[in-house]
């Protein structure tokens, strides 16, 4: 069974969106959360991220950050995540940026090459999905298709609880359901 790899809706209050971090995460053990934060300026994020990073990482919770990875590398999150929109830097300069402790995963939509070159580029895990509109045969048949050849990790998008089962039997790593697993985390249960 894959692992779950939540995702947060975008986070403008970090504030308010604490309690909902720490009531999801009471019943429910994923291998990593990975925090999206709404466009804010520097000093917001940065105060987002510290806020909510030890209610993550003290649960054994890596926290990956979307789209910044200097900003993950200062405030001492486990990762970056670049999303398939992620245009700021390639992903052998965010590597570079990174360095090779920190986790870097790269939303690839629905693209073999996309997904082949992210591994050559230095991703840690590639995440095929429905952030480009994929459907659930698609993302199976890709995850199927990556797991049987290729080493490198995969994450593979679910926008319903009933893409789990799919999802885990076509060998993903790692399954991402949609944000709304926030709302109903029960109904998400494998």
């Amino acid at each position: 069974m894959s692992d779950l790899y939540l995702v947060t809706p975008a986070v403008s209050d970090a504030q308010a969106f604490l309690p909902v971090l720490e009531a999801g995460l009471v019943h429910h053990q994923p291998a990593a959360v990975l925090l999206r934060l709404v466009d804010m300026p520097a000093s917001a994020a940065r105060q987002a991220v510290l806020l909510l990073k030890p209610v993550i990482q003290a649960r054994d919770i890596a926290l990956m950050l979307e789209n910044a990875p200097t900003l993950a590398q200062e405030t001492g999150c486990d990762g970056v995540h670049l999303s398939a929109s992620y245009t700021a830097a390639s992903v052998k300069d965010v590597r570079r940026i990174i360095g090779p402790d920190l986790q870097l995963g790269v939303a690839v939509g629905e693209s073999r090459d996309a997904a082949m070159c992210a591994g050559e580029d230095g991703a840690d895990y590639i995440c095929f999905g429905a952030e480009d509109g994929a459907s659930l045969e698609t993302v199976s048949a890709l995850t199927r298709w990556w797991s049987l050849m290729m080493e490198l990790p995969v994450v593979a998008q679910a926008q319903t609880p009933a893409d789990l089962a799919v999802l885990n039997a076509s060998g993903a790593d790692f399954v991402m359901p949609s944000e709304q697993w926030w709302q109903q985390p029960d109904a998400w249960q494998g």
